[in-house]
């Protein structure tokens, strides 16, 4: 008894090994079609990985700007104090106060901008979907 006799195994019009016509033209058809699904996958998770760099350029550039705001801040409380010092001969003093008000000033200048930019993005983290926790997943 042959594998054909059971029922078993695939069945071919042009004998043993061979692929009919009707079967190449549906693999044939199948292929495209997981092509183009492919194709489009590979097309939204380019757009998403654009998208990702650029809100981590956008992220990169904001923390540069609270930090050159900080110390620009200082440096210039130091600079400014170090002037009047040498002026009026009150060395270290005004120095040491100018550059405390500095340093005031640059974290405030860091906090007014943090918080336009939180404001500014509200309306797209209550946008986001919800993530669930790894621990709630497991507990399912």
């Amino acid at each position: 008894m042959s594998a054909d006799d059971k029922g078993e195994g695939p069945k071919h019009a042009a004998g043993e090994g061979q692929i009919s016509p009707e079967d190449r033209a549906a693999i044939r058809q199948r292929s495209e079609e997981l092509g183009r699904k492919l194709d489009a996958i590979n097309a939204k998770r380019a757009e998403a990985e654009k998208e990702l760099d650029t809100a981590r350029q956008t992220a990169f550039g904001q923390a540069f700007r609270y930090s050159a705001e900080l110390l620009v801040g200082v440096g210039l409380g130091g600079v400014l104090g170090w002037a009047l010092d040498r002026q009026f001969g009150t060395a270290p003093w005004l120095m040491i106060l100018l550059v405390i008000l500095g340093f005031s000033a640059g974290l405030l200048n860091v906090i007014r901008a943090a918080q336009k930019a939180q404001a500014e993005n509200e309306a797209l983290q209550r946008a986001a979907p919800s993530v669930t926790d790894d621990e709630e997943d497991e507990d399912k």
